[in-house]
């Protein structure tokens, strides 16, 4: 690599790797029409909620957080965290987050709302344009979770007047442990301490080949997000389609407008869990709608939030599809996935 150098050091080389480092902060911000904030990095999508979260409760210690029902751990730990600050903003049995809902659940004394732009467990797309704009005109801060969107569905900060911005970069492509915030506000405290970088907001050694190796994956997505979304859209009918027509009994959680390729279903009477462990036998890598701690699996509250019983929760998976996946490899799926449940 050319830009070796520690971008924060005054010596040549460290100038030279500060100068690439802001040219592919701007680069990637004009990638998602970002003109009006700062491009704050993180090692991870975590880190960046977290960081907006604490940092919020310290600088506004009376104000109160609203949280989406079907948050990421990483921002509903909140919930338990500062209980008596927190609000959750319900989403309804289609897994959507109704406009007129959410102004009835701000109260005067909110002052960071936090929500996803697709649910990482749904795949449901949220409408955080029109969200974004109800919160700046009451003058309340608003934290968008776009780990599952940024790379997979359109995204146009410029029309998104979200006060935080978050992603990770491995979600579409890029490496691990590079995550950032798209920041319109640095009104919050800094979770990490120590040297001055990224406008004393985040102390640590930037990384310079962590950021050009995730906006050159960014922009590979960019240039096939469209055929991509067509083709990931018609292997997700196709294997619904038959895994219907041999198990009519599964249920569809994951609304008709989804995150491309992404689907969420329950079978009742069966463990997430199990299938999960079964398929992986025969190549296939799938997820459950379950959390499981010491041995006990515990129902997912987003999928419980739909209506489905804890059962049902229970026996919920989640299937991702992306640019690896053929239609050959769909077929085996539905093959081994209907052998299993037969």
């Amino acid at each position: 690599m050319r830009f070796f150098a520690n971008p924060s050091s005054l010596h040549q080389a460290g100038k030279e790797a500060r100068k690439r480092f802001l040219e592919v902060k701007k680069s990637f911000c004009d990638l998602l029409h970002f003109s009006d904030g700062r491009l704050l990095l993180c090692a991870s999508g975590t880190e960046a909620n977290n960081t907006i979260i604490e940092g919020h409760r310290l600088r506004f210690l009376e104000g109160r957080l609203l949280i989406a029902e079907d948050a990421h751990d990483c921002i509903w730990y909140a919930r338990e965290k500062y209980p008596d600050h927190t609000d959750v903003l319900d989403i309804d049995r289609s897994g959507q987050i109704d406009p007129n809902q959410f102004i009835e659940a701000m109260r005067p004394t909110t002052t960071l709302v936090c929500i996803n732009h697709v649910c990482n467990e749904l795949g449901t797309i949220h409408p955080v344009a029109d969200i974004a704009d109800i919160c700046a005109a009451r003058g309340i801060r608003l934290l968008v979770d776009g780990a599952q969107a940024m790379g997979h569905i359109p995204v146009d900060l410029g029309q998104i007047a979200a006060t935080y911005y978050t992603f990770s970069a491995h979600k579409f492509g890029g490496p691990r442990s590079v995550g950032g915030i798209f920041i319109r506000d640095s009104d919050f405290e800094p979770l990490l301490h120590g040297g001055s970088q990224e406008w004393e907001l985040r102390a640590s050694t930037e990384n310079l080949a962590g950021l050009v190796t995730t906006v050159t994956a960014f922009g590979q997505c960019l240039t096939s997000m469209e055929t991509e979304r067509d083709r990931l859209n018609e292997l997700v009918h196709h294997f619904l389609k038959e895994l219907k027509a041999h198990i009519p009994e599964v249920l569809i959680n994951s609304p008709d407008e989804r995150l491309p390729g992404f689907v969420s279903l329950s079978l009742p009477g069966f463990s997430g869990a199990e299938i999960v462990a079964a398929l992986s036998l025969s190549g296939h890598a799938l997820s459950t709608g379950s959390a499981c701690h010491e041995n006990q699996i515990t129902p997912s509250r987003v999928i419980m939030a739909l209506g489905r019983s804890a059962e049902e929760a229970r026996g919920t998976i989640r299937i991702s599809m992306g640019r690896g996946t053929t239609s050959l490899s769909v077929q085996s799926l539905t093959k081994a996935l209907i052998e299993f449940l037969l």
